[in-house]
């Protein structure tokens, strides 16, 4: 069975070992890295969960318990999104939000501080309704 939430992702389920190889889908410790949408990669996040896997080989990280890798990236995929929606609303520009959104993450997450911003600023303006809509949020 396979998932993917970009064009380039791949995971695979070793049913008679329950063992998930989730390459780029899942990010225990290390931020994720977003490079597709939001919305996909929470769809996708639904999906992986429903697996009847007991192990996860992330694609970077060491293996993980099983679904619980998922819960704190789900948090920070979701804080992330809300906290974009919400700057945009008080009319803050894209700066204040690459700053400030998912800042509650920061202390759970390695590398925050180098790919959090990177993270929002691509969907900042197709939240504020200056690109076309893509599906991201």
């Amino acid at each position: 069975m396979a998932y993917r939430a970009r064009d380039n992702d791949l995971s695979a389920l070793d049913e008679q070992t329950k063992t998930l190889f989730a390459g780029d889908l899942v990010f225990p410790t290390h931020i994720p890295v977003l490079d597709g949408s939001i919305r996909g990669w929470l769809g996708v996040i639904d999906e992986l969960s429903t697996l009847p896997a007991k192990r996860v080989f992330p694609g970077h990280e060491p293996v993980s318990d099983w679904p619980g890798a998922l819960s704190d990236q789900r948090r920070y995929l979701e804080t992330l999104a809300w906290d974009v929606r919400k700057l945009i609303a008080r009319g803050e520009p894209i700066t204040v939000a690459a700053d400030t959104a998912a800042a509650t993450e920061r202390s759970r997450w390695q590398l925050f501080d180098d790919y959090n911003a990177r993270n929002e600023t691509p969907h900042f303006p197709k939240l504020n309704g200056n690109s076309p809509p893509d599906g991201v949020y």
